[in-house]
């Protein structure tokens, strides 16, 4: 859908996204992504100047990117009572979780870029975070695919057979019994393989992953314990071999995978914390698992925070890593019957 240009005094790279401007007559604004300490938070920017609200206040952004649309694609406002999917330019606020580059209208500085998080929208303005329920999301959209009607072949008459003799009925033979294997000679059978359905052997996960359907438990490396959701949606490294530590793999899509532990909650990376939900395909609950093929072990990286992986620390507690697997990431799933 987009590119995004680390900015380094240039030009902003895409005029489709000159999108915003300033009543007191300071041009076009465009929407920015800014690394800033509190996350990677929309705001606006021009050439080589960004800026982003938070905190109530307007920060300056010395590291930001602008948004380049990728070759055929246009950008549409739309506003919604939801995140419309796909086609948003995405964003990650440590207090918030997933916000979204926004243009925000009528409101008295004029039409200014700046954040939401599907409920309200913020944008900053004379030192001030201001924020307004009147904004339309910023949507990249693909090009259509032209239609180019294609002309129907003719095809000569077909010959005429004659018809085909009539044999009599075959007889009909008694079924025969199934073939008997022994124990030692029948094959495995595995969720997601030909032959259908039949439980896991226990044991550490297989190489090539975790399969639908699969229950697992995730032993922590720094407790040696495994991570575990409580009723109180609270995970941390401090768990057994019961119901709140051992979850149901549910897969979503290609590397897309959803875990739910044997009392319905769902784990989940909500901002800068790990949680629990009961809310099915919520996306803060959907992982992309990484292999780690040199000890076997498995990381897990949080969908609508890309970079984002889940850790626990040496004392139980859980925390978020931005693009590192250090060996707080690292979990070694076991799979039981």
């Amino acid at each position: 859908m987009y590119v995004e240009i680390k900015s380094s005094g240039q030009r902003p790279p895409d005029e489709q996204l000159k999108l915003g401007h300033q009543n007191d007559g300071s041009g076009g604004y465009y929407p920015i992504i800014a690394n800033t300490p509190h996350g990677r938070i929309p705001g606006k920017g021009q050439c080589g100047k960004g800026w982003y609200p938070f905190g109530n206040k307007e920060h300056i952004a010395h590291d930001f990117y602008f948004v380049k649309c990728n070759p055929g694609h246009t950008v549409r406002l739309q506003k919604s009572n939801f995140p419309p999917e796909p086609g948003l330019i995405r964003g990650h606020q440590k207090d918030r979780g997933t916000v979204y580059s926004v243009l925000c209208h009528h409101t008295g500085h004029g039409k200014i870029p700046g954040k939401s998080d599907g409920k309200m929208a913020w944008y900053s303005y004379g030192g001030k975070e201001h924020q307004t329920r009147d904004f339309s999301y910023i949507v990249i959209q693909p090009p259509r695919t032209p239609y180019y009607p294609q002309p129907q072949p003719h095809y000569p008459p077909q010959p005429h057979y004659p018809p085909q003799p009539q044999y009599p009925p075959q007889p009909q033979y008694p079924p025969q019994p199934p073939a008997y294997y022994p124990p030692s000679q029948q094959p495995p059978s595995y969720p997601g393989y030909p032959g259908g359905y039949a439980p896991a052997p226990a044991g550490p996960a297989p190489p090539q992953g975790l399969a639908h359907g699969m229950k697992v438990r995730f032993r922590c490396t720094k407790t040696n314990k495994n991570m575990r959701l409580t009723n109180a949606n609270m995970v941390d490294g401090h768990g057994g071999n019961g119901k709140f530590a051992t979850f149901v793999v549910h897969v979503i899509g290609p590397g897309q995978y959803c875990f739910q532990n044997a009392v319905g909650g769902w784990l989940a990376l909500k901002g800068s914390r790990a949680t629990g939900t009961t809310v099915y395909r919520d996306p803060d609950t959907i992982f992309l698992l990484h292999l780690n093929p040199g000890d076997g072990s498995v990381s897990l990286e949080c969908q609508s925070c890309p970079g984002w992986f889940l850790a626990v620390k040496r004392d139980g507690s859980t925390k978020v890593i931005w693009a590192e697997r250090k060996p707080s990431t690292k979990f070694f799933p076991q799979v039981v019957q």
